[in-house]
C-alpha cells in the first residue's frame, strides 16, 4: 500500500482510509510505548515534562492512564490548566506520535479492578504517600512516520 504525503486537519470529508491508517499507526505506537513524555503547563506557562509510564490497561486512542503522586509539578500544573501533550517516539522506524488532550486526576473508581494490580515492579517501589491516577482524554492526534507522513486529526467525542 503507498500513501500520500499530507500535512494539514483532517475533517470528516477527508477521513475515509487516512482517518483509519492514522488511527492504525498511531493506536500500535501507543500499545507499543513503555514511556511518554507527559507536558503540562505551569502557572507562569511554560512547559514542564516528565517521563511516565502508562498503566498497561486501558491504552486506547480515546484515554490514556499513569501513576503519580499528588506531590509531583504535574498535579500541580493541573491547577493552572488540564491542557496536556504526550509525546513517544520509536527508534526502529523514526517514527513518533503526539497527543494534545485534557489531563484529570481521577478515583481509583475510574477502574474496575484494583489499579495497584497493573503497577509495574518500578511504580511499586515508588511507594507514594499520596499516589494518584491520572487520566489523559484525547482532542488531537499527530503522527510522523519515517519523515514521510505528518497526520493532524482531532478526535470527537463519538471516537472510540
Amino acid at each position: 500500500m503507498t500513501l500520500a504525503v499530507f500535512s494539514g486537519i483532517l475533517t470528516p470529508k477527508r477521513w475515509g482510509h487516512m482517518q483509519h491508517t492514522t488511527r492504525q499507526a498511531a493506536l500500535n505506537m501507543i500499545l507499543a510505548a513503555p514511556i511518554f513524555t507527559l507536558a503540562t503547563i505551569d502557572a507562569s506557562g511554560y512547559p514542564t515534562m516528565v517521563a511516565l509510564r502508562p498503566l498497561p490497561t486501558h491504552r486506547s486512542l480515546k484515554e490514556l492512564f499513569f501513576y503519580t503522586s499528588r506531590q509531583t509539578m504535574t498535579v500541580q500544573n493541573l491547577r493552572a490548566s488540564k491542557h496536556a501533550s504526550l509525546f513517544c517516539y520509536s527508534l526502529d522506524d523514526y517514527s513518533s506520535v503526539m497527543l494534545k488532550g485534557q489531563l484529570t486526576v481521577v478515583g481509583h473508581t475510574a477502574f474496575q479492578s484494583n489499579w495497584r494490580h497493573e503497577l509495574n515492579d518500578f511504580q511499586k517501589q515508588l511507594n507514594y504517600q499520596d499516589p494518584v491516577i491520572l487520566r489523559f482524554q484525547t482532542s488531537t492526534i499527530k503522527i510522523r512516520q519515517m519523515t514521510r507522513i505528518d497526520h493532524l486529526e482531532r478526535l470527537t467525542t463519538t471516537d472510540k
